[in-house]
């Protein structure tokens, strides 16, 4: 694959997002002069000089000697901390509803002085080309953690039809070692495990991982140096994990008031907690802060007017419950001494990358931290939970990621809102730029790759495409969805369908056009889809389009019989349920073979040769 060089406009638009993030950082010092320096412990503020060489702070104290040619920031009134983490987002959704947008995710959280995040919204694919693009700059981003999810069949984490790639399955001991060595080899930066399939009283319950299985993944991850965090909301479940050792509980419990026993087992551990308050906050009849409602982007502010102009609508008795409950663990956790750092379920609807990072801090401040205990949680508790020793302080020898803000947070949390300057890895971000590409109404610019026609004709081998691409399986949502399999036989793909109980079930197959489904494929020049077919069933071809929601993704019916034949489909026969929206050539990531029919239907179908043609 190359890359396209005559795409003038994206090429622009890349070339000034590299401007703001790809260039390592200068050699040149910054010397931050005379700030309120709160280190990220918790101990009181005091007034320093903060001096960052590279990507290191190598001085702090007063009147420091300005290393010749430094830049000089003068802070006299402002507060230097640590750059805030959120160890739970999920980054491919954007809290809003509509299409992911990874730029605006990314700089949405730098604008509201989050430097670290941990991503739970990937694949072990995704990882590499995410990894790439950050890192030399295509996009800017902050520190990101990048997860392998894990779940048990028939557990959360599996129900949004994204295929078992998406969220690894395990049910035994030994299915998890296996299933283990396959994501260990992607090298994640740490392991999500759905453990608890309670669904907190609004819709029925779905399965829950074993200890057996759950040993086996925190063993694995922890011999690897791999943290893990669990999808943790009952107080059984708390217990289990808390046993296994895992390093952190990835939710609030929201069944029960937390006891004696689970409060000894994450001593014991050494478990932190990560509430997600933001996440379970009724929303309903939520209320914000000026300065709050100033940070929200324009589609967060049209949603909340959009529910605010509304009639109220109720709050389920089980969402007060749950409400009060998390609220009072979290008074009895701090209280017990236990841990807390902060996460905050960003890109669920209503949960904003970034503002709802310092609304959860807002919460802790409420439930029995001080400010100044809040922040550290956000700082120094959240990066060792991580087991990074010296991050989330300001220290020398630490890295430099670094937030100046007006006011004094640690005694007013409100003036957290009051961003003035951000550095990550010593580089001091472009702010203004950045809640510009934020705000923009078109999507963060991806790399563009132009294929030379061939998909599928068996090169890539048993699991992978032409394209060096892992196929993938995937279906309808739901917690009864179908099932597919497929295997190779030389060039020949059989895939065989068992259809479940939705309404319109469907089953299907995933060939990313670029790894992980990440970048963008160019397609113009081509007429259509072309392969050779065979198989007894209903059948559609798709594109998974950037910058369009899955639900109005591009996708074409075809027909295949008993004896094989070439089938071939102009672009012009894939249509949308949005009507607005025309086909764009230099914005697919993957092809989508679908399998669809009636409800506990069997059906196969056999593909090969699958290709772009002219």
């Amino acid at each position: 694959m190359n890359f396209l060089k005559n795409w003038r406009p994206v090429a622009i638009l890349l070339a000034a997002l590299a401007a703001i993030g790809a260039a390592p950082p200068s050699e040149r010092a910054t010397v931050i002069r005379g700030a309120r320096l709160f280190d990220g412990t918790g101990a009181p503020a005091t007034v320093q000089d903060v001096v960052i060489q590279s990507d290191r702070i190598v001085a702090i104290g007063r009147n420091v000697p300005a290393p010749r040619g430094s830049r000089i920031v003068y802070a006299r009134g402002l507060t230097l901390l640590p750059g805030l983490h959120d160890l739970h987002t999920h980054l491919r959704s954007p809290g809003v509803g509509g299409p992911d947008d990874l730029g605006k995710a990314y700089a949405g959280n730098l604008i509201n002085g989050v430097t670290t995040v941990n991503d739970f919204s990937m694949s072990g694919e995704m990882l590499e080309p995410v990894r790439r693009m950050t890192g030399a700059g295509a996009i800017t981003a902050p520190r990101l953690n990048l997860a392998i999810r894990f779940g048990v069949p028939g557990g959360h984490g599996t129900e949004r039809g994204w295929g078992s790639f998406f969220t690894l399955n395990a049910s035994t001991a030994r299915e998890a070692h296996a299933q283990m060595a396959k994501a260990l080899a992607y090298r994640p930066d740490l392991i999500k495990i759905f453990a608890d399939g309670w669904r907190y009283e609004n819709t029925p319950d779905l399965n829950s991982m074993n200890k057996e299985t759950l040993g086996a993944i925190v063993a694995d991850a922890h011999a690897a140096g791999v943290p893990v965090f669990t999808h943790t909301v009952t107080l059984k479940g708390a217990k289990m994990a808390a046993a296994a050792g895992v390093d952190a509980l990835a939710h609030g419990i929201g069944d029960a008031l937390v006891d004696a026993e689970l409060i000894a087992l994450m001593k014991k551990s050494g478990t932190f907690y990560v509430p997600t308050l933001v996440a379970y906050e009724p929303q309903q009849d939520r209320t914000f802060l000026a300065a709050e409602w100033k940070r929200f982007l324009p589609l967060e502010r049209r949603r909340e007017m959009t529910r605010m102009t509304a009639p109220l609508k109720p709050i389920p008795a089980f969402e007060s419950r749950r409400w009060r409950i998390m609220q009072d663990n979290v008074r009895l956790l701090k209280a017990a001494g236990i841990r807390i750092g902060v996460g905050t379920d960003g890109g669920i609807g209503g949960i904003y990358h970034g503002s709802a990072t310092l609304r959860e801090i807002q919460w802790l401040a409420k439930l029995g931290l001080s400010p100044a205990e809040a922040l550290a949680a956000a700082t120094s508790g959240s990066a060792d939970i991580l087991d990074r020793a010296g991050n989330g302080r300001i220290v020398a020898g630490g890295r430099a990621d670094l937030l100046l803000t007006g006011g004094r947070p640690d005694e007013r949390i409100a003036d957290l809102y009051d961003i003035r300057r951000l550095w990550v890895a010593g580089r001091e971000l472009p702010l203004k730029r950045l809640h510009l590409l934020a705000r923009r109404d078109a999507p963060s610019p991806l790399a563009l790759h132009r294929l030379s026609g061939p998909i599928d004709t068996g090169a890539g081998g048993s699991d992978r495409s032409d394209l060096g691409t892992l196929i993938e399986d995937g279906s309808e949502p739901g917690g009864d969805y179908s099932k597919i399999l497929f295997t190779r036989s030389g060039a020949r793909l059989h895939l065989v369908a068992h259809l479940g109980d939705a309404k319109e079930p469907f089953a299907q197959l995933v060939i990313p056009l670029t790894k992980g489904a990440v970048e963008l494929t160019d397609a113009r020049g081509f007429t259509g889809v072309a392969l050779v077919a065979r198989g007894e069933g209903q059948y559609a071809l798709g594109f998974d389009s950037y910058a369009i929601h899955e639900s109005n993704w591009f996708k074409a019916p075809f027909e295949a019989g008993k004896e094989r034949r070439e089938v071939q489909i102009p672009f012009t026969a894939f249509a949308s349920r949005d009507k607005s929206q025309p086909l764009d050539l230099a914005r697919l990531r993957a092809l989508i073979i679908r399998i669809h029919g009636k409800p506990d239907s069997k059906a196969f179908l056999e593909v090969e040769n699958i290709r772009f043609y002219k």
